[in-house]
């Protein structure tokens, strides 16, 4: 027993070199939690720059019925807002009409009640991205898109 009390006195007499083991710890711990930032804070950007692409596909969608037909033009201005020149995302466009009650129906019907059909246009769009470092529980890629929906005025 008291040859454990002298190596512990000895240890705690001899600080040399605390400081150092203590700073690799710190920074190792720092490190890790910068990549996670850094992982976390890249989702976030992506999602928002994704969702404002599908918000502007369907902001030009929902103009006339002339635009609401034009699929491609509601993905060119998706992928022009996300500044995608090499088509990376996945960007889909649909337009559709629908009655209260009744569901999803062809365009320009009279509805049960006597109304008119409604028209929608909806832009969707994707894209994966990769995280720099593996989490517990967190698959990589991730997939990160968003929907967004108008009626067509």
């Amino acid at each position: 027993m008291t040859h454990v009390i002298r190596v512990l006195e000895r240890l705690f007499r001899h600080r040399a070199g605390n400081v150092t083991i203590e700073f690799g710890f710190v920074i190792l711990f720092m490190a890790t939690l910068a990549v996670g930032a850094y992982d976390f804070g890249n989702l976030g950007y992506q999602k928002i720059a994704i969702t404002s692409a599908a918000r502007a596909g369907v902001q030009y969608g929902a103009q006339d019925q002339v635009t609401a037909a034009d699929t491609a033009g509601m993905i060119q201005a998706a992928r022009n807002d996300a500044a995608d020149v090499n088509s990376a995302l996945n960007i889909t466009a649909r337009q559709y009409c629908t009655c209260p009650a009744q569901g999803e129906l062809s365009c320009n019907v009279i509805c049960d009640d006597g109304s008119y059909s409604y028209m929608y246009v909806e832009v969707t769009a994707a894209d994966q991205v990769e995280l720099l470092f593996p989490y517990p529980y967190v698959t990589s890629p991730q997939t990160v898109a968003s929907t967004n929906t108008m009626r067509v005025r």
